[in-house]
């Protein structure tokens, strides 16, 4: 076992993320796990702000995968595989994947993973795999688009700890199938909610519509414009559907 051979538990943090990268900036081993009841300045993709009010299930895991600087996006977009799969475990409900990586369930957004990464010369030396899971938050508390919690979708209260080992138990088949060579993309692809669909991202300053057609080998988007071209997106600001 690698993902939760040891599990931090904290009340408050202003980041599982800032914890968790500290812990192994000071060596700490792959796999341990900072887990918060709340975060004072959670964060997401492209230093947006996370809320995470009480009832939410916020963690944090270090990794120190063999690869290149250039693997992180597919490790980043399969990542959200296995807490789908935890999330229908838990609700009996089919988890949507939102590229690159937002989970969401009934329309609605329940959870998010920023990945963030310390590499020299081109490979990676650990990264940071943070999860934001919107469990029993009340919806109100919640900032973004279309937010939403497990409870509230389903009328159930869910309990934090076996939430959170049923999202370990994913992660660490993922990882392992990962660490094997493992590449495969047609679990995201099943439950992806943006192949197929009209939408226009934002790149920068730049705005593109157009067909999202599929993911490429190392987790891009591609999409035919309607300009005709074709792109390729790394990496969105925004991203709706049309």
């Amino acid at each position: 076992m690698i993902v939760g051979r040891k599990v931090l538990m904290k009340d408050e943090v202003a980041s599982t993320n800032d914890v968790a990268k500290a812990l192994a900036m000071d060596g700490e081993e792959e796999g341990v796990v900072v887990v918060a009841k709340m975060q004072h300045a959670g964060r997401g993709r492209l230093g947006r702000s996370w809320s995470s009010p009480p009832g939410g299930l916020y963690l944090s895991i270090v990794l120190r995968p063999q690869v290149s600087v250039g693997d992180m996006l597919l490790l980043t977009v399969l990542s959200s595989v296995p807490v789908a799969q935890a999330i229908e475990e838990l609700t009996g409900l089919e988890a949507m994947l939102r590229w690159p990586n937002d989970i969401e369930v009934d329309g609605r957004k329940v959870a998010g993973i920023l990945v963030e990464s310390a590499s020299k010369s081109g490979a990676v030396g650990f990264l940071v795999l943070g999860i934001g899971l919107n469990l029993n938050s009340d919806p109100a508390e919640l900032e973004g688009p279309n937010p939403g919690s497990l409870s509230a979708i389903t009328k159930r209260t869910y309990d934090a700890e076996a939430s959170l080992h049923r999202v370990l138990y994913h992660l660490e088949a993922f990882y392992e199938r990962y660490r094997g060579g493992d590449r495969d993309t047609s679990q995201y692809v099943r439950r992806s909610n943006t192949i197929g669909r009209h939408i226009t991202a934002s790149v920068g300053e730049q705005r593109v519509s157009g067909h999202a057609m599929y993911i490429d080998p190392q987790g891009a988007l591609v999409i035919k414009g309607d300009d005709g071209l074709t792109y390729r997106l790394d990496s969105v600001y925004s991203l709706r559907y049309d």
